[in-house]
Formats: C-alpha cells, structure tokens, sequence
C-alpha cells in the first residue's frame, strides 16, 4: 500500500510538473469565445493595405500613408521609443536594461515587432455602427520636453469623415508608465478602442503558448494564445487592465479605477491584436500604459493589479513569498543559481522532520512485508479476512500505512509553488551560473553535439547529473516487497531525465539540488535508525 501510494505521487507529479512546462500553462478561454465584434456591432471588410488588419475590427475609408513618414525618437533611461507619423503608431519601444539575447553584443529588446500592424492604433464606431481605425492616417507631430525629463508627444489627424482624432503620449525617466490620451472629435456618438498587437509568435519556441491578448477582468487573469485565435473574441466586464503579453514581457493600458470596459482578441496576417475598448458613448479616453518586464517590484510601483500578469498558478500563496524570498537572497549571493541552492536547502531543511518520519514509516512498511506476503498468500480467497489480519498487523507494530503517503502531500504545493516561481521568473532570464550554463531561463547545454530530441543540441550536463541523482536517491529508499514495483520506481528516473531535458537549467538546478539534499537527509536517516 505505502510503495503504491509513492508510486501514484510520483506519477502525478510527473503528469503536473510535465504538463505545466511542456505545454505552458494553459489559457483561460473567455465563456463566449464563440462571440465575434462583428456579431455586436456591423464591419465592412479589410480594407487591401500592404499591412493587414485582424478582421475583428475592420476599417473603411482609409487614406494611403504619406511617403514621407516623418518619425519621432525620445529617450530615457529605461527606454527608447520611436512614434511614426503614419497611423500615429509606436514604431519600436526598446527597453535598455534587457537583451534580446545572452550574447554581449545583443540589442536593447524591442517590445515591437516591425513590419506588421504597429502598436497604438484607435478604433472607434461610425454613426451607421461601422468600425473605422486610423492605420492609413497621417498624423501631424508635435513634442515637448521639460527640465525634468518629462516629455509629452501631440498628435493630430482629419478621418474619412472630418472627424478629428488626436493622441496624447506623456512619459518621463524612471518608470514603463506612460500616459495615453486619445480624442475623437465626431458629430456623432462613438465608441473608442485603442489596441495593442504583436506576432504570432514572437518567441518561436515552447513558450510560444503563452504569448497574446490578455486582460485582468472581474478580478482573474484572462489569456488568449495567440497561436490559437482562431476567431475573435469578446469580453464585457469591469477590468483593470488589458493588453498583450508573453512569457517575461507586458503591454497593457489600464484605466484610471476598474472601470467596466469591453476587450476583444483577434488574429490575422501573422499577427494578433488585443484591444481595449469604452464601454457607451464618448469621444475621449485616458489610460495608463505599462510597456515593460512582467517584474514584481516595477508592476507593484505602477499598481492596478498588475502584478496579476505574473501567473503564478494554483499554489499561488506558496510561490508568491518563495519568488520574493528567492529575490532577497540573491543580494546576498549576486548569483540566481546559488540562490535557487540556498532557498531550495532552506525549504528541505524545513520539511526535514516531515521527511525523517516518512523514512521511518517506510523503514517499518519494509519490516513487516514478509509477514504481510503470508497473509496475503494465506487468505487470498477471504478478501474480508485478509483485509482484517493485515489491519491487525499494522496495529501490533504501530504502523500506519497512510505516514509515508500524507509528508508527502503536505510538500506538494511547496515544490510545485517553487517550480511556478522559477518558471515565471523574469530575474532568470539571461542571468548566468557557473561555467557553461549561462542562461539559467534556457535549457544547459555544453557544446553543439547534435542529440535526438535535445532542442537546442548540447550536452545536458546538469539534466544527465539531475538523473543520476534520482538513481542514487531511488538506491538509498527502502525496497517495496514486489520487485514489479521496485522496477517501476527505477524507470522514474529515466522518465524526469527524459522530461526536464529541455527544460529552463534554473528548474533543473532547482530539482538537483533538492535530489542531493534527499539523499543526505536518507543517508542520515539510515544511519542514526540503522
């Protein structure tokens, strides 16, 4: 019974913790999904641009770019941002404190993907309900800068139909928020959606799942693979922010209060499109605009539940204090991975009394195993009988066949909030450890040797050393009594090998070093209990 239950812990946590990685977390797919923009209010077709538009919010009367595009480039000490003339858009947005890649030589990121449907287009209604954006548009620019490093972009345009439509951009040095103004003069009632879109997908690789639309509505985090639009979607509700993220990285607008609003995802021409729309009436709106790391500290200074993009899953409560306390001893290492180490010791350390009865309680399971394989044998017809000799068993010894199965129960949201916490890192990101692991987000690898399955190729020195703990580990554990079981629990091994060989090199590490602690905790056990 105590082989079995270990053997169904196990399982599950192969099933969750290679579920969760493999595929990413999963998105929470709005309840009318099946609804479109369209079934609300009438579009005409796309109108033929060289640069596509997503179907859910079409555009008419559209006037040809201006050949000459006249660009505006301001920069700060986190960022700098380029605005074009041409639909009043945001051209590139790079943030100086991060990379493209590990390599020295890499670019500052760019949050904006040139060459498709370019972020801060407006949308808004006609008065015959026909959606209008301003992509084709050609803005007049104007900026001003003041002393302090505060800046502000002005700029104006004439729509198809004499409306007037003019964006506010104000930012300053120190922080991703910005301020976003947006005005559409009309005589009529409209509506006003101001959008953000991004590939589909940028990231190219497992985490490709993760990137899209998202919205933190009716206070729960709502994402829409962008991978997988299909058809647009819609949501109404009250929301306090939305807009489009990926694994590490966010772009959100976010109203002044929770306001009820009205978010649409859609995806067309290699690209997907999150925009976030008034909800009646009105000709102007005003929102926050957060362009940035999905970072604790950055997201908390900005507030209005953004630090909600941080998904950190079931066990949540668990995570969230691990992640800040992973934070607070990288200062004293000014190393993630002897980070992960501490805090990984430091929880096995406290779970070590769980741990030391667990052992005990299979140490004792092991014991009576003979005399249970003769009942077993003696009274295989008698399934009552059989059933109330075994619990007389355990009764003369004090065994208690659920001890080994229930410590390890308690631990499960520990280590799964753990795992969530490294994996959402963005502090993991680029940041490197010892010798040939450089990137503690990516997979290790040592050299370039091509092996089949191993994406990226290499040698998976840490994942190889990560097995082999596990055999050690499995060696040292009292045997279960059916030698079936036993070959059961040395395939484990091979099967998390096997599983985390992709796997970021912070998780692996995380699960090394939790083996190695395992096995000086079972040595001492065995020592001090012979």
């Amino acid at each position: 019974m105590e082989t079995r239950a270990l053997i169904a812990f196990v399982l599950s946590i192969s099933i969750l913790v290679g579920y969760q990685l493999l595929l990413g977390p999963r998105p929470h797919a709005p309840a009318d999904s099946a609804a479109t923009v369209a079934q609300e209010q009438p579009v005409e077709p796309v109108s033929a641009q060289a640069v596509p538009v997503p179907a859910a919010v079409g555009s008419v009367g559209e006037p040809k770019p201006k050949a000459d595009d006249e660009r505006v480039t301001i920069e700060r000490d986190l960022y700098r941002l380029v605005i074009t003339s041409a639909g009043g858009r945001l051209a590139s947005f790079r943030l100086n404190s991060y990379r493209e890649d590990s390599s020295p030589e890499s670019p500052a990121l760019e949050m904006v993907d040139s060459g498709g449907v370019l972020p801060l287009g407006v949308y808004w209604t006609r008065a015959d309900g026909v959606v209008v954006s301003d992509q084709g548009l050609s803005y007049a620019v104007r900026v001003s800068e003041e002393p302090d490093g505060r800046f502000s972009i002005d700029l104006g345009a004439d729509g198809p139909a004499q409306e007037r439509i003019t964006k506010r951009i104000r930012g300053g040095p120190g922080s991703y928020a910005l301020e976003y103004t947006v005005e559409v003069k009309a005589g009529y009632d409209t509506s006003i959606g101001v959008a953000w879109s991004g590939q589909v997908p940028r990231t190219k690789d497992r985490l490709s799942a993760m990137e899209g639309p998202v919205v933190y509505l009716d206070g729960a985090l709502e994402t829409v693979a962008a991978v997988s639009v299909a058809e647009p979607v819609t949501r109404n509700g009250r929301v306090d922010w939305a807009g489009y993220a990926d694994h590490y990285f966010l772009s959100a607008y976010y109203p002044d209060a929770t306001a009820p609003l009205r978010f649409s995802a859609a995806a067309a021409g290699g690209y997907a499109e999150s925009t976030l729309w008034s909800d009646g009436p009105t000709q102007r709106v005003a929102y926050g605009l957060y362009i940035g790391p999905k970072k604790l500290a950055e997201l908390r200074r900005v507030g209005h539940q953004l630090e909600g993009a941080v998904d950190l899953g079931w066990f949540a409560f668990v995570a969230r204090p691990l992640l800040e306390l992973m934070l607070l001893l990288n200062k004293l290492t000014g190393n993630y991975g002897w980070s992960i180490i501490v805090l990984t010791v430091g929880v096995r350390l406290a779970f070590y009394p769980i741990n030391k009865r667990q052992a005990l309680a299979m140490k004792a399971m092991q014991k009576i195993q003979p005399e249970l394989k003769k009942i077993q044998e003696k009274f295989k017809d008698d399934r009552e009988k059989l059933n109330r000799e075994v619990m007389e068993v355990y009764r003369r010894h004090k065994v208690n066949p659920l001890a080994g199965c229930l410590p390890m129960l308690l631990q499960l949201p520990v280590f799964l909030g753990l795992y969530n916490a490294l994996m959402q890192s963005i502090e993991l990101r680029h940041a490197p450890f010892l010798g040939w692991i450089t990137d503690l987000s990516k997979p290790d690898r040592l050299g370039t040797l091509a092996i089949p399955f191993v994406n990226p190729p290499g040698v998976p020195v840490l994942t190889i050393f990560m097995g082999a703990s596990m055999v050690i580990q499995q060696r040292m554990m009292p045997a279960a009594g059916d030698p079936a079981q036993q070959r059961m629990l040395m395939l484990m091994p091979v099967v998390f090998t096997v599983m985390f060989i992709n796997f970021p090199s912070g998780l692996v590490l995380y699960w090394f070093a939790s083996n190695v602690m395992s096995i000086g905790q079972q040595y001492l056990t065995n020592r001090l209990n012979g």
